[in-house]
């Protein structure tokens, strides 16, 4: 079955790249662009709040005719006279799959709702009093129910659904068979309004000819429309419990200008083929397109961008009606180069975008006098944010999945780059995953999904390594303690052979990495004794001695048979010919190589490249481990050069830019080896009860780097004059502080000298 959706969704890509080659342009590539304020302060350090609301009064509506159609879209209103206005209103709303809120005509909610879980919904949380007025209020919705069976990110309930529960005093306004409903007729389905059976959502396919005319309008008259259907009380039937979403609501930029928008304002399209017309977003992002224009009816305007063709992603069409009229493509899609087709005939008033995404404040940074890193650093960094929306995901355009491995790397990038809201998206993340745990044991590498399941045991090695990580940034010991049993018991899967060694975990995909020459045995014990070695830390932390002898014992006996994997050159098993940088990278990180092998060990980390993307983070790290810094700088200069140079702002799946995705998050890891090694910053204590700085001077001789710690902004600032260094480092109050510096430099922390640093 998986090999024939492959070839269906194979299919559609086609369709997708034929289709942009009558569509698209040659792509205006622009300067790579991306500035930022770092805030002064950011939000103290919060946990996730999914509760569960069980004391719903309101129902889940929807019509009668489409409940369980796919790709439908289903307009709702209410009118509610108010005498006095509320100070506050808490409206609690939920949808399957995601609803637009306007009161009175005014957006309140651009895109509520975050994908469902395995039974479970969530369900936002809105004060609308600041839109209410005195007398007739009229609240309106707009509904899109997916219905996908088989996807990477969402599980449906099965049918189109949609709730409103605002209560307070004197006021109960509750979605029931009272609300008017009608489909909206303008959205049209088609077999190919999903390119890619990975995702959940659809291309937009908008004729404007069938559209219910302006509906959002207070004036508007709804009394022809049918009364809306109750399906459910919230929080029963089959759209499942309903949790508080826990991360905050999107964070909408408003409509922008393309950076070429003015060179077509008041555009008349007369070639008789018409016109692909591409404009620029300053950096990758997620956007919902927009278009203002002069037509006759019937003209068809396609709407994509340059992952269309490349990966199967989503794409808007619309169909104009007669006259001046304006249209915006509420399904999100990303990018940084959008092209419409628009035919002849048709006069171009206005062309712009609607960026939004995770709400969270970019708070990192990292500058010095090599552009080739800080251009680095800043693309790492737009290419996570790309990745942050309803869920960690790997890529913005062909899965929009929270793939493990993907995840672990993407919340150790947010340490160092945003401020602490984003480790709200991890948790959710976490919390996800452990609710698809069940007597197996098995962690699942891929939640929610519907109509496949994937473990990929190595990545769920990394995510329990992960955990530890996540603590040691912030001093969460409940995390640990809600952790830990999923970690133990997933560990006790892998048994032992008889060389001492773990017996190969398959999984439902054997994958050590993307490329080739993957030493498998190598890789899989470092990885299960790095888990071992982080779980035993976990232990002592929360207290679980009774397992700390198993762990011990099970570390013991894999120290001993991997001792039998070493060579002249390296560690090796015998199903490879030369030894593997992903092999050795972790066998220094998890404690298996001894200083007496770091020699043989850099030659292979300094002369072997079979590390994909994701796996380069950690032979990164184990070169930094080992003390080379140089050397880790010198193979991110090499392996990065073609993304750096890239005339794009994010990162790439593979080393080639065209064999997967142009956005995937895991390929930022170099984002913390310069924050975290070169600028050496890292917490000392849990949740940087201490911190040390400990800059590689070496590389630098000037250096500007914050950090985004729980306890607020680290900030370091060096350079060097006349031959020494003066270096300025600014910390949090009731933080303790170790700063290493060269001999005879001048160092001041929060403005006053500091004398008593070690020797760098």
């Amino acid at each position: 079955m998986r090999f024939l959706a492959t070839i269906v969704s194979y299919i559609y890509i086609a369709v997708a790249f034929l289709t942009s080659i009558f569509s698209c342009g040659d792509l205006q590539m622009v300067p790579f662009r991306n500035e930022y304020q770092i805030p002064s302060s950011i939000p103290e350090y919060q946990t996730l709040s999914s509760e569960q609301k069980s004391d719903w009064q309101a129902k889940w509506i929807w019509d009668k005719e489409n409940l369980t159609e796919k790709n439908v879209w289903i307009c709702f209103t209410k009118k509610v006279s108010l005498n006095n206005l509320p100070a506050s209103l808490i409206a609690n709303i939920s949808a399957d799959s995601k609803y637009w809120l306007y009161v009175n005509g005014e957006n309140v909610v651009f895109e509520g709702s975050i994908k469902r879980g395995r039974g479970i919904a969530y369900f936002d949380s809105v004060d609308i009093a600041p839109y209410l007025k005195e007398g007739e209020n009229v609240i309106c919705a707009l509904a899109w129910y997916w219905g996908s069976e088989k996807n990477y990110s969402y599980n449906g309930s099965g049918q189109g659904g949609f709730i409103f529960e605002a209560v307070g005093e004197g006021v109960a306004i509750l979605s029931d068979s009272s609300w008017k409903v009608k489909k909206h007729s303008a959205y049209v389905n088609s077999l190919f309004n999903q390119p890619n059976y990975r995702l959940p959502e659809y291309s937009i396919h908008y004729d404007a000819r069938e559209e219910l005319g302006d509906w959002l309008n207070a004036s508007y008259d709804h009394s022809a429309w049918e009364n809306a259907t109750e399906y459910a009380v919230g929080g029963e039937g089959a759209y499942g419990k309903l949790y508080s979403r826990g991360i905050p609501l999107l964070k909408d930029y408003g409509l922008k200008d393309y950076e070429n928008s003015k060179d077509y304002v008041n555009h008349a399209v007369k070639k008789l083929g018409g016109e692909k017309i591409t404009v620029n977003i300053p950096y990758n992002a997620q956007f919902t397109p927009y278009l203002k224009v002069i037509a006759p009816a019937g003209k068809k305007i396609y709407i994509s961008t340059e992952n269309t063709a490349i990966t199967g992603a989503l794409s808007a069409t619309y169909v104009t009606k007669e006259g001046e009229q304006e249209f915006e493509a509420l399904g999100w899609i990303n990018g940084e180069h959008v092209t419409y087709k628009i035919p002849r005939g048709v006069t171009i008033v206005a062309l712009k975008y609607r960026e939004t995404g995770y709400n969270s404040n970019f708070a990192g940074n990292f500058k010095c006098e090599d552009e080739f890193m800080n251009t680095l650093w800043q693309k790492s960094l737009r290419t996570l944010y790309v990745t942050m929306r309803d869920n960690y995901m790997d890529c913005p355009d062909r899965e929009r999945a929270q793939w493990w491995g993907d995840a672990t790397s993407e919340m150790i990038m947010t340490m160092y780059s945003m401020d602490s809201s984003s480790y709200l998206l991890y948790q959710k993340g976490v919390e996800a995953m452990l609710s698809h745990v069940d007597d197996t044991n098995v962690l699942q590498t891929v939640v929610p999904i519907s109509g496949d399941y994937f473990e990929l045991p190595v990545q769920q090695l990394a995510g329990i390594i992960g955990f530890l990580t996540y603590y040691e940034y912030t001093g969460d010991k409940a995390f640990i303690e809600r952790v830990y049993n999923a970690s133990i018991n997933y560990l006790k899967l892998w048994e032992m052979d008889e060389g001492n060694l773990v017996k190969h975990r398959e999984g439902s995909w054997d994958w050590p990495d993307w490329g080739k020459k993957a030493d498998m045995t190598a890789i899989e014990n470092a990885w299960v004794y790095y888990a071992l070695t982080t779980t035993e830390k976990m232990a002592e932390i929360i207290g679980k001695a009774e397992d700390i002898s198993f762990i011990a014992g099970r570390k013991q006996a894999i120290a001993s048979g991997y001792k039998a994997l070493w060579t002249e050159d390296g560690y090796k098993s015998n199903d490879v010919k030369k030894p593997d940088d992903r092999a050795n990278a972790l066998a220094v990180l998890a404690g298996l190589a001894t200083p007496e092998q770091y020699p043989t060990i850099l030659n292979v980390l300094t002369t072997t490249k079979n590390a994909s993307p994701y796996m380069e983070y950690y032979v990164l790290e184990a070169l930094c481990a080992m003390g080379k810094y140089q050397e880790a700088k010198e193979r991110i200069k090499d392996r990065y050069e073609g993304m750096v140079n890239e005339d794009y702002s994010t990162l790439w799946e593979f080393w080639d830019a065209w064999q997967g995705t142009m956005n995937h998050a895991w390929s930022g890891g170099p984002l913390v080896i310069m924050s975290k090694h070169f600028a050496g910053i890292t917490p000392l204590g849990a949740g940087y009860e201490k911190v040390k700085i400990a800059p590689q001077y070496e590389l630098y001789d000037s250096l500007n780097c914050t950090v985004p710690s729980v306890k607020g902004l680290i900030t370091l600032d060096y350079k060097k004059v006349d031959g020494n260094y003066v270096i300025n480092v600014t910390t949090p109050e009731g933080i303790a502080v170790e700063i290493h510096a060269p001999q005879g430099a001048e160092v001041k922390l929060n403005g006053k000298a500091y004398e008593n640093h070690p020797a760098n």
